[in-house]
């Protein structure tokens, strides 16, 4: 698990969650939308004063931000329970198929 690239897909899902731009949230906590950028890639990490504008920005709390459960699936675990649901429901497997027409 790399913490930091976590942390940033956190900030970037609750400000996407919230129609910000980068450079909105930027201004909000008074950083260049580079740092930004830099924090949401992982490559960079916030210092404590950072993270409390941030979480005032987004209205949420710091536990939101490392709240790291479900962020990493296993992609061959998903595979498999997918296929086995599938195979076990017809109906499902309809459905998941009108989905992917759907969306494609």
């Amino acid at each position: 698990m790399n913490i930091k690239k976590n942390f940033g897909k956190k900030i970037k899902e609750k400000r996407l969650e919230r129609n910000l731009t980068q450079e909105q949230l930027a201004e909000k906590i008074g950083i260049s939308p580079k740092s930004l950028s830099q924090i949401e890639l992982g490559n960079n990490f916030v210092s404590a004063e950072n993270l409390e504008l941030i979480c005032n920005a987004l209205s949420i709390s710091p536990k939101v931000l490392f709240d790291f459960d479900n962020m990493e699936i296993n992609e061959q675990a998903c595979i498999e329970y997918i296929t086995s649901k599938i195979q076990e429901n017809n109906k499902l497997l309809n459905l998941v198929y009108r989905f992917l027409v759907a969306v494609e």
